[in-house]
């Protein structure tokens, strides 16, 4: 099954109750939480994203994206019981291996994210610590980019080479790319804008998901 994943970086934090309990509403299966630490990524969300606040809200799973420095350092903070994946990324500075064992012991799916400068291949020497990969279909730190065309090939070219991993796909993600996304491999979309900004978020995640 293709699961959609709603980012909430671009919600309304000051209405965080009412953001959560629309996406309650909705078909999505995941909240998708960016969290950047201001090293890694220019920008710091840290503070915006309080794990308790979002656990009373949400009856969502959590799909944590770790956009860090040092992940080993930040992964405590956001393992909770709605926690369902939390990934880390391939160009972090600090312990892939260490952290991706650190994730799996917590009882949580690993995931590896990677960015659209980066080799596929360099994934490879990770992937039996890991249960979904993030290809990267901007470059990470803010919201709103445009799509990057080539990330068709390289969800193709992972999913050629591995089958038994979720690939999700970040970053300009709607319906006039979630088809060809899916043809190509790709088993989680990761939508933001287009969902939360929508009128009707269940008509626009039907529309990601035609024919599937």
């Amino acid at each position: 099954m293709i699961k959609t994943s709603i980012s909430i970086l671009d919600c309304d934090f000051n209405n965080l109750q009412g953001e959560i309990k629309k996406i309650n509403l909705t078909n999505a299966n995941l909240i998708h939480i960016d969290i950047m630490d201001g090293s890694f990524v220019n920008n710091n969300t840290i503070k915006k994203f309080d794990m308790d606040t979002l656990s009373k809200y949400s009856n969502k799973k959590f799909d944590v994206h770790l956009m860090v420095d040092k992940p080993e350092n930040h992964i405590e903070k956001y393992i909770t019981p709605l926690t369902k994946f939390i990934s880390i990324h391939l160009e972090s500075k600090g312990d892939i291996n260490k952290s991706l064992v650190k994730i799996r012991e917590s009882n949580i799916k690993s995931g590896l994210a990677i960015n659209p400068d980066s080799k596929i291949s360099d994934l490879h020497k990770f992937i039996d610590l890991v249960d979904m990969v993030i290809i990267m279909s901007v470059y990470p730190g803010k919201g709103g980019q445009k799509f990057i065309n080539k990330t068709f090939d390289r969800v193709k070219e992972l999913r050629e080479k591995f089958n038994n991993i979720d690939i999700s796909v970040d970053g300009g993600v709607d319906s006039s790319n979630s088809h060809k996304l899916i043809s190509n491999g790709a088993s989680i979309l990761v939508s933001g804008s287009f969902l939360m900004k929508s009128d009707n978020i269940n008509n626009s995640i039907k529309n990601m998901l035609k024919e599937w």
